[in-house]
């Protein structure tokens, strides 16, 4: 019996396969942008190779299936979604054109939120024209002000899909989040009267508070949703021919995988799930090391992700932009910035300086070393040109580097720049670990955590490569590679591990005290948001006594809008529910922003109720994988700050302690161990990084 868990990059695609007994195999192969399921079967069949069966036995015998893509992420940021269309409620139909006063500079970074000429509004998602606005209206109590004409609407839905020829209709009305009969009406008359069309739906996709940002969420839905559908359709088709006879799962931005069928309403939920694979990887994976507290840092070949584990459980985000457009679904806080292994390097004419990023070079055509046509030097020509990558050992000899392309790319930036070779190519190191570094202590200390009191997990390809660069610059002294090799996989990983998971929102406003009525509403809500989310699970398949359920209470300060805490919610309810919330609130806030934050004068309200169901995925704990370590040799390594020192290069997990200066080069990575630090392998296949304190180094 295997599980099986795919993730597909920018640069790669990794494909990890877990038995019965916890032992774990990996491949990894370029992502093939034309026909991204090409590069998953490639996959599948190296891991079929390795287990010494075809693919066709590896999938019969797969009882677990999960997945997680870029398509959509890909279609936002390349701008090639549907042609969608947006419904909305008379005298509402420009949410999107007006957006919020942050629009220009939401999501951008921080360079450029003050640089007036050089922020912008986002390119619109709505086809031009294509806003149909109804003549229709619900209160904010759910009461019917003005009534639908479900039939007349429709034709007009009709003639604007044949008018801008659209393939996606968005439906967003105005408090359709409390009373849905409207918004179901037109979904169920589309479904009949235009069934080529993907409908989205605000009710399904985004039943938040915010008209803008559930716009937003339902139109990007609609925006990704066919090509989603049509990729995911065709793989699972793909694999169910070659021999897959369980559901397609797919990998959740929240954290958590469904069946395809059930995902399909929302297919913005897949959008980073790669990263969030990752991320829930890492959890797991953290609470068998016994760290509770986690940096998740995830460096490949396009981007560079970090998120985090406070008290054994990843954090989650409320507000995600994509492209500048701000939208609410539960989904976990995970941060990305370009700066992979395929960030690109270039001498910046404005300062006369070395710039790297936010470019990548993506798979096609790689880096210069990769052989694939790359002239440019990017952060992977930097380490093979300083010895950090062996081109003869990448990817364990199946696709060996052109070192003296990388070379040859490093020398035209060097001499723009006035520079050697090895300082061109350690600037781009160092420039690019302090762009790290600088994302994970925004990531920690704006929300109140100190850097130095968490170990840090490196994945990625290129995470274990450069961890010791970035973790020292942010503070971190421990490092963790986990699954050892496997850690270039470890999204992957996370995905074939992930709980099946569904979040459920219910909007109810409550003001403490939580007392009399106000105590048997809260009860009451916390027991409607938990039934409704046990009945969701159910409808996708899962029985009931496997589901667990956990609530949160959304609560904030009577008059602030945009910011709130989660607070956990004991379960079940009693009369001291609303006490306990609220001592969880006011100990949280002052933990976040200080004693001097809390606002005493302020009533304190719940906006908000979010149960999280999930059933367990059952995935056997990693366990220790046989060491075929060779006998240490000898190379030479440009460490900054050291320059080029002796250095030793160990093939495969090392039995005992590593000092550095040292390389452990593994199928799917390496691990660079500077001097100064030390190395060592844990019971369950991960390796220890121990950098030197600053005064040691």
């Amino acid at each position: 019996m295997y599980y099986i868990g795919v993730d597909i990059g920018g640069t790669f695609t990794d494909c990890v396969l877990v038995d019965r007994s916890g032992h774990h195999r990996a491949a990894k192969t370029l992502s093939t942008k034309h026909d991204p399921a090409l590069g998953v079967l490639t996959g599948l069949e190296r891991l079929a190779e390795a287990e010494g069966i075809d693919l066709p036995t590896l999938l019969r015998r797969t009882s677990r299936f999960g997945h997680g893509t870029t398509i959509g992420t890909n279609a936002v940021l390349e701008r090639a979604g549907a042609r969608v269309g947006l419904v909305a409620t008379a005298g509402h139909g420009d949410a999107l054109s007006i957006m919020r006063g942050s629009g220009r500079v939401a999501g951008r970074p921080i360079e450029d939120v003050f640089a007036v000429h050089g922020s912008r509004l986002p390119a619109p998602i709505v086809v031009r024209g294509a806003v149909l606005e109804v003549h229709e209206r619900i209160d904010a109590s759910g009461a019917v002000v003005v009534a639908l004409d479900a039939a007349r609407a429709v034709e007009d839905i009709k003639r604007l899909i044949a008018e801008h020829r659209l393939d996606s209709i968005a439906i967003a009305l105005l408090w359709s989040f409390v009373n849905s009969d409207h918004e179901k009406a037109l979904a169920e008359a589309l479904a009949i009267a235009a069934p080529d069309i993907f409908v989205s739906s605000s009710v399904l996709v985004s039943p938040r508070l915010g008209e803008y940002e559930r716009t937003v969420a339902t139109v990007m839905n609609g925006y990704v949703g066919p090509a989603c559908s049509r990729y995911l359709g065709g793989l699972a088709e793909r694999l169910g021919e070659s021999g897959l006879s369980e559901p397609l799962l797919v990998m959740q931005s929240n954290g958590g995988v469904l069946p395809a069928e059930a995902a399909a309403t929302t297919w913005l939920g897949t959008v980073d799930s790669g990263p969030a694979g990752g991320l829930t990887g890492v959890a797991s994976l953290a609470r068998a090391f016994g760290h509770d507290r986690v940096v998740a840092t995830d460096m490949g070949g396009t981007s560079f992700d970090i998120g985090l584990v406070v008290d054994g459980k990843p954090v989650m985000a409320d507000d995600n932009v994509i492209d500048q457009y701000t939208y609410r679904i539960p989904r976990l806080a995970v941060k990305t910035i370009a700066c992979g292994g395929g960030t690109l390097a270039r001498f910046d004419e404005a300062t006369g300086g070395l710039r790297v990023g936010p470019r990548s070079a993506g798979s096609e055509p790689g880096p210069a070393c990769y052989g694939g046509g790359g002239t440019e030097p990017t952060v992977t020509d930097a380490d093979v040109v300083l010895g950090f990558l062996r081109p003869e050992a990448f990817l364990d000899g199946r696709m060996p580097l052109d070192r003296d392309a990388a070379t040859h790319a490093m020398a035209r930036l060097a001499k723009q720049l006035g520079l050697s070779v090895e300082e061109t190519a350690s600037g781009i190191l160092e420039i690019n670990n302090m762009r790290a570094a600088t994302a994970i202590r925004q990531q920690t200390l704006e929300r109140g955590h100190d850097p130095r009191d968490y170990v840090l997990y490196a994945y990625g390809g290129a995470g274990p490569v450069h961890a010791f660069g970035y973790a020292a610059e942010s503070g971190v002294r421990e490092v963790v590679i986990p699954l050892g090799n496997g850690a270039s996989t470890l999204s992957a990983y996370g995905i074939a591990s992930g709980d099946v998971v569904l979040y459920k929102q219910l909007e109810r406003s409550l003001l403490a005290p939580f007392e009399g009525a106000r105590a048997d509403a809260l009860a009451m809500a916390v027991a409607e948001v938990e039934t409704t989310a046990r009945a969701d699970l159910a409808a996708a398949g899962f029985g009931s006594d496997d589901v667990v359920i956990e609530v949160d209470a959304l609560m904030r300060f009577r008059e602030q809008l945009m910011h709130s805490l989660e607070i956990p919610v004991p379960l079940p309810a009693d009369p001291d529910t609303g006490a306990r919330l609220l001592d969880g609130f006011d100990t949280e806030y002052v933990r976040r922003y200080g004693v001097g934050g809390t606002a005493l004068f302020q009533a304190v309200e719940v906006f908000a109720f979010r149960a999280r169901a999930s059933v367990a995925a059952g995935i056997p704990t990693p366990q220790a994988e046989a060491r075929d370590a060779m006998p240490a040799q000898r190379t030479d390594v440009y460490w900054p700050g050291w320059g080029w020192t002796p250095t030793d290069v160990h093939r495969g997990s090392p039995h005992s302690t590593v000092p550095g200066p040292a390389l452990i080069e593994l199928a799917h990575t390496t691990i660079a161990v500077p001097p100064g630090a030390s190395l060592s392998t844990g019971s369950r296949n991960e390796l220890r990084l121990r950098l030197a304190s600053p005064k040691e180094s």
